[in-house]
């Protein structure tokens, strides 16, 4: 018998990425990312969990908390 899970990751597969932000949005309230695997991620900037206001270039951990992708943390990997 399995443990109790998160419904974030109930039979979605990853439920954290590292992606770098290509486009923003902003009508959408959405940023288009890439993962490091080469896919876009659709993220969205309607959830503000960080003082951060994302950016295009920037490097950051999403995460599936709240369903879709949101961003969890910015990354400064330079």
């Amino acid at each position: 018998m399995m443990g109790p899970s998160s419904a974030a990751t109930h039979g979605i597969g990853w439920t954290v990425k590292q992606v770098r932000i290509r486009e923003l949005v902003p009508g959408k309230k959405q940023a288009l990312c890439v993962d490091d695997q080469g896919q876009q991620v659709e993220v969205t900037t309607a959830i503000r969990r960080t003082g951060i206001t994302p950016e295009v270039g920037q490097d950051w951990l999403v995460d599936r908390t709240y369903g879709g992708w949101s961003f969890a943390a910015q990354l400064d990997l330079t």
